[in-house]
């Protein structure tokens, strides 16, 4: 008798043991989709605070195997043409180097004047580093695993704001839009 309710115990707990750690491991490291808070000129880090412009934008990803698929728009830029738009590897309220180019480099075409829509692919090939930071030019699983946890910033820079006009963390869900 005891064996049975051991038994059965066993064949009822096996599955929630499963499904709980299925969960677990799945987490947000499967995350395929992410999305930067609205770019603004309030989250640049040089001058933190200083770069006060009417600017703004968004960034949005998918993961989808070894692409990214993205969607940058910025409109409203105050600092002249823009020069460049990349995602860089560095947590909110701090600088990082290029992970990869949007528009305006890294055989990405030109960034449009703003107001403007930026679609786009990021692969193997697009990651240029930063090296410096443990991400080799060509890591693909290094930057999606930074985006994931949410240690990418998108950044529009423009003649005016060389170091950025406008930014926003990507895949952050504590990042405030307008912070103090």
């Amino acid at each position: 008798m005891r064996k049975r309710r051991l038994f059965g115990a066993l064949i009822f707990a096996l599955p929630v043991a499963l499904a709980v750690a299925t969960f677990a491991v799945a987490g947000d490291g499967g995350k395929s989709q992410f999305k930067a808070d609205t770019l603004t000129g309030y989250q640049e880090v040089a001058a933190p605070g200083t770069i006060s412009t009417v600017g703004s934008g968004t960034f949005e990803a998918q993961l989808d195997g070894d692409t990214i698929n993205y969607t940058l728009t910025y409109n409203d830029l105050e600092g002249g043409a823009v020069l460049v738009a990349h995602i860089h590897f560095g947590a909110r309220g701090f600088s990082g180097g290029v992970i990869a180019f949007l528009c305006g480099g890294g055989g990405k075409p030109a960034c449009p004047a703003s107001p403007a829509t930026v679609t786009g692919t990021i692969t193997a090939a697009d990651i240029v580093g930063p090296a410096g930071q443990g991400i080799e030019a060509g890591s693909f699983d290094e930057a999606v695993r930074a985006i994931r946890a949410g240690a990418v910033y998108a950044n529009v820079h423009t003649t005016r704001w060389g170091g950025g006009e406008i930014r926003g963390q990507v895949n952050d869900s504590n990042q405030r839009a307008d912070p103090q």
